[in-house]
Formats: C-alpha cells, sequence, structure tokens
C-alpha cells in the first residue's frame, strides 16, 4: 500500500512538473523533498470540502482551527446535528519511517484520542490539504479559508 501510494506520488509530481506550463487550474502539489507539513503550515482555518473525493452537501460543513503555538485545535460541524458542534484538544505532526507526515490528536475533557491517525498526502500550503485514514480508505480534502463563518 505505501509502495503504491510513493508511485502515485512520483506519477502525480512528474505530471504537475510536467504540465506546469500548462494552464490547466490549479492543482494541489504532492508533497515533495523540502515541501515540510509543519505546525507553522498547518496554522490557521481550513474548511472540509470533500470526503472520499465527493463534495460535502449544502448544508453540512466541517471547519477546524489550529493553533501552531500551542499545538491545539478547535473543530466545528454539524455531522451529527443540524447545528454545531465544538470540539477542542492538541494535534500532533510525526513523520513515520517512510517520509509520510501523519496527523494525529487528543480532545479536551477526557473524551480521549481521535478515531484515528491520518497521512497528509497532498499539500499545497495556504490552499489545500488531504488527509488518508491510516485505518480505512477515506480521505478528507481541506481548503484554506480565511475565517470561520459564524455558525449556529
Amino acid at each position: 500500500m505505501r509502495e503504491i501510494r510513493k508511485i502515485f506520488a512520483l506519477v502525480a509530481m512528474a505530471t504537475t512538473l510536467l504540465l506546469g506550463g500548462c494552464d490547466r487550474g490549479a492543482t494541489p502539489e504532492v508533497i515533495s523533498p523540502g515541501m515540510v507539513v509543519s505546525y507553522s503550515t498547518l496554522d490557521g482555518s481550513w474548511e472540509l470540502i470533500a470526503w472520499n473525493g465527493e463534495e460535502i452537501g449544502e448544508g453540512t460543513y466541517c471547519y477546524i482551527d489550529f493553533d501552531r503555538t500551542e499545538r491545539r485545535f478547535e473543530m466545528w460541524d454539524n455531522f451529527a446535528s443540524m447545528y454545531a458542534d465544538k470540539h477542542s484538544g492538541t494535534f500532533t505532526i510525526e513523520e513515520n519511517e517512510y517520509g509520510d507526515y501523519i496527523l494525529s490528536g487528543s480532545y479536551d475533557y477526557g473524551v480521549g484520542d481521535w478515531n484515528d491517525k491520518y497521512a497528509v498526502t497532498i499539500f499545497t500550503p495556504g490552499r489545500e490539504m488531504r488527509w488518508d485514514s491510516l485505518s480505512t480508505n477515506d480521505t478528507f480534502t481541506f481548503a484554506k479559508v480565511d475565517e470561520i463563518p459564524e455558525l449556529n
């Protein structure tokens, strides 16, 4: 599985380099040597825009705000309710032996760890990122936003 992911990354990177001069719209860059997923590059507000390649349905949302200095997050979603459900806690970024950047976290108030760990596989700092679940086939695509809207 890891080898397939690395082969995909190399093919995508080569395609990006070969088509770089063509105007085909903005696409995220595959993480390459020298491009680091770090606390400072994740810092700020992000909106979930796709789950497993499918756009999030209208009226459904998930926003997450990362604070690099405190290594904390706040997340708002309405997956289980029509109202905003807020979660907060801490997060960590680690690089594994394959060079993957792994994102994990723990919730406040004794709720426990995140259900999964995620490899950040596509990343354009300040624009877009994709998380691949390490225990399922789920993928989550986030876009950087200037601010999180007021949620009810």
